[in-house]
């Protein structure tokens, strides 16, 4: 449905579908976690993937479909030991100036399972249903590359960066390419629709904001068009602010997915007006049971949108205390609205 609607421009209808819409939230998603001894083994395992992307059609009626996997997948793929850590999060091997990741093979032979259970996955889902297919954007993942996890300000890459920026620049120029080549099997695999998650977009330096944020995205995208590859791609430049305009119109994106932070009407006014929009509800907003606040806020947000071609979804992934209740709410207001 996402697909159709950016191709017709069509105003009349919002998808709705949410970030981490297959999580923790869900009792059985949990479940099918503890069955796996390593979240990687979860992210590779064809019948685990298949079943957690297709979970949420269980508990909501949604418009389209994320395959279940993560960014880090591309790191693991060019050789670098990823782990993911209870109660902390991703741990990796922190690369460092020598490190030969740079010069390795993005492997997709390691990701066939993926491939067999998109496929899987399109068979048994609705023909109205998109499946979203994704990846981290370069910089994104080369935070997390070289940091060898999360972190609050990223200290390393940066400082990296205005010691050795050529090195960066090769780092990120290698991410390019790997993420193209990701991006191109999910689709060839069946994915409907790609979106490039640049979650810490908002710790490039200024200096340095285009050449990292907007110019792998847009040769990510021009090579794919090249591929054949014609999906719409959605943009997630997460609290990228004022530069979401430079954004807009120069990193050839389809879709824009704008923050929980962002005015949607600042976005009307200086976004790009040929871009679909996506977002931007609070997720926390989620987390209560407050029917007339989660009405009142999902309908001022289509109000606002109503003349422009719309995704609605949060402004980031589903927290682990999300409400069922409060999502079904959610979404009974958008088809209220949609009728």
């Amino acid at each position: 449905m996402i697909n159709r609607v950016i191709k017709e421009n069509n105003i009349n209808y919002t998808p709705v579908w949410f970030m981490r819409q297959s999580g923790r939230h869900l009792k059985d998603y949990i479940h099918l976690r503890n069955k796996h001894k390593t979240f990687i083994e979860f992210c590779l395992n064809e019948k685990s993937v298949e079943e957690a992307t297709l979970l949420p059609l269980k508990h909501y009626k949604l418009d389209a479909l994320i395959l279940f996997s993560d960014i880090l997948l591309v790191p693991w793929v060019l050789g670098q030991k990823v782990e993911f850590i209870k109660n902390f999060g991703p741990k990796l091997r922190p690369l460092d100036l020598s490190d030969k990741i740079i010069t390795s093979d993005f492997d997709l032979m390691k990701l066939n399972s993926i491939s067999n259970a998109i496929k899987k996955i399109k068979v048994k889902s609705p023909k109205s249903l998109d499946l979203i297919g994704f990846s981290g954007a370069p910089w994104t993942l080369a935070c997390y590359m070289i940091e060898g996890g999360g972190s609050k300000n990223f200290e390393k890459i940066r400082k990296i960066l205005w010691a050795n920026d050529k090195w960066v620049y090769k780092l990120i120029k290698k991410l390019t390419s790997s993420v193209c080549d990701f991006l191109e099997f999910q689709a060839k695999s069946g994915a409907d629709v790609l979106m490039i998650f640049d979650t810490w977009s908002h710790m490039i330096p200024y200096d340095f904001w285009k050449d990292f944020a907007i110019t792998p995205v847009k040769e990510i995208i021009i090579e794919l068009r090249k591929r054949k590859i014609f999906c719409p791609v959605i943009g997630f430049p997460f609290k990228a602010g004022e530069k979401l305009i430079e954004y807009s119109y120069e990193s050839e994106v389809d879709v824009i997915s704008i923050d929980w932070n962002t005015s949607l009407k600042w976005v009307l006014n200086n976004i790009n007006k040929s871009l679909a929009i996506q977002g931007n509800l609070d997720p926390l907003l989620l987390t209560t049971e407050r029917e007339k606040k989660i009405e009142d806020r999902v309908n001022d947000i289509m109000n606002i949108m109503q003349n422009r071609v719309h995704i609605f979804n949060v402004g980031h992934g589903f927290t682990p205390d999300c409400k069922k209740l409060s999502v079904k709410k959610a979404i009974e207001i958008v088809r209220n609205f949609n009728k």
